[in-house]
């Protein structure tokens, strides 16, 4: 039998102490010899298992090798020449999002790389797209925080970048001109418009180099505009953090969660969701409608491709998911 980790007792709680905390017995983000921790046990990111997977064989390779699926692409530019609120997916975790009129780009990675090659074309070109607001950023990891992305935004914005504690230690050196605003889960953002903006928890953990495992704060996101509240869970593995946050915000109209690179289960379960977890997040989360993330773009581990789509249809087709399920094609609107 396995023993669970658990984490060593925190010797520091960290918070921006200019931003509101909005849970009250919160007291900041838990940390230990200066790495951050997950709220109630630590993810297992060993060696140990990354060798385990590279060593063992994909009883799923040949599936796998022929399966071809990508999601469908549609024109977002009908959608982005009207005013209406809504939202797209660009791939991955990018999703353009406009509330009362103020636009949101979340984790945009445009390009692939040696070790993760794209297999989907953007909907649009970044040129087309519309004057960014707010770009958010979930944690470190190079599949949603993207240098070349980033300073392709720029080249055409003056967005503002929201994001966890620490992680501008990465990005503002990028973008030397680029306001940053960081926050600790349970915390508000300070933005002069109607929407509101929350930095919440997520299961997961951040490395970019070989000794930087967790000295960045990872999260999800909570838009709260004055009609609709989305949710945008980043990267996590399921945990107890979908019902705390359900208790602060019990009106959830629109959860954007993760459904791929769920395989094999050892090695990803404390970082994804596969899509029977993903649902389990949603209904814990009390949301109306369910749109999947992070499938269809770069292939990162060993389901095939369109393994979480037809996973999620037939658990629709069974009565097991409470709510509309999205499943948006690239540049396909969802009208809020």
């Amino acid at each position: 039998m396995s023993t669970q980790l658990q984490n060593p007792t925190p010797d520091q709680y960290l918070t921006n102490p200019a931003l509101p905390v909005i849970r009250k017995d919160w007291q900041g983000n838990p940390m230990y010899k200066g790495r951050f921790l997950n709220e109630f046990r630590p993810g297992d990111h060993s060696l140990k298992k990354v060798l385990k997977w590279m060593l063992q064989a994909n009883p799923q390779k040949q599936a796998k090798k022929q399966d071809h699926w990508t999601p469908a692409l549609h024109d977002p530019k009908p959608f982005l020449q009207g005013h209406q609120d809504g939202m797209f997916w660009l791939g991955h975790a990018t999703f353009f999002i406009r509330m009362e009129g103020v636009t949101f780009l979340t984790d945009p990675v445009f390009f692939g790389g040696p070790m993760m090659k794209r297999k989907t074309a953007l909907p649009l070109e970044i040129k087309d797209l519309p004057k960014i607001d707010y770009v958010l950023l979930s944690h470190g990891h190079y599949d949603h925080c993207d240098k070349k992305s980033l300073k392709l935004l720029q080249q055409h914005n003056a967005f503002e970048l929201l994001c966890p504690l620490r992680l501008s230690s990465v990005v503002q050196k990028w973008l030397p001109d680029t306001k940053i605003q960081e926050a600790g889960w349970y915390q508000q953002f300070d933005l002069p418009i109607a929407t509101k903006l929350f930095m919440l928890p997520a299961f997961h953990w951040h490395k970019r180099g070989l000794l930087d495992e967790d000295t960045c704060l990872w999260g999800s996101f909570l838009l709260q505009g004055p009609s609709q509240t989305v949710y945008f869970g980043a990267d996590s593995g399921y945990e107890r953090h979908f019902k705390e946050i359900q208790k602060l915000f019990p009106e959830m109209d629109v959860c954007l969660l993760g459904v791929g690179a769920y395989s094999p289960n050892f090695m990803m379960r404390d970082s994804h969701t596969n899509p029977e977890e993903a649902v389990q997040a949603f209904h814990d989360l009390g949301g109306k409608r369910m749109v999947p993330m992070h499938y269809g773009t770069f292939d990162l581990s060993d389901e095939p491709a369109s393994e979480p789509a037809t996973q999620l249809k037939a658990m629709e087709q069974s009565g097991a998911v409470h709510g509309q399920l999205c499943l948006l094609g690239l540049g396909e609107p969802l009208l809020f």
